[in-house]
């Protein structure tokens, strides 16, 4: 009866998606949401990088954020992205929408989306 209850439970936690179970790997290569440019998540180097641009091959290899770590809850990443209107690196936050949609927040405000 044991292994019927234990087998049961595996079975249960297998059928629920990736995401339910919050286990998405964002590390690889995700489409800007708005802009014809894909970017590279480098979790190795904590960091996301612009892989391609067709408006502007200038920007490839370009470092968007940096310092990405995972937060002590793991539902969300914290990072620094280059602000132009502070001139500086503010703090954002990268939240899974789903392990398809990565969403970058400053100040509890979208201001990037990535998507696979």
């Amino acid at each position: 009866m044991l292994k019927l209850i234990v087998l049961s439970s595996f079975l249960v936690v297998s059928i629920f998606p990736a995401e339910a179970k919050g286990e998405c790997d964002i590390s690889g290569i995700w489409n800007h949401s708005t802009k014809p440019a894909k970017l590279l998540v480098n979790l190795s180097k904590g960091e996301i990088s612009v892989h391609s641009h067709d408006n502007n091959a200038k920007a490839i290899g370009l470092v968007v954020l940096k310092n990405l770590k995972l937060d002590s809850t793991s539902t969300y990443w914290n990072a620094k992205m280059y602000s132009a209107a502070e001139d500086s690196f503010v703090d954002v936050q990268i939240t899974p929408q789903s392990c398809n949609h990565l969403s970058v927040s400053f100040n509890n405000d979208e201001v990037l989306g990535l998507l696979r």
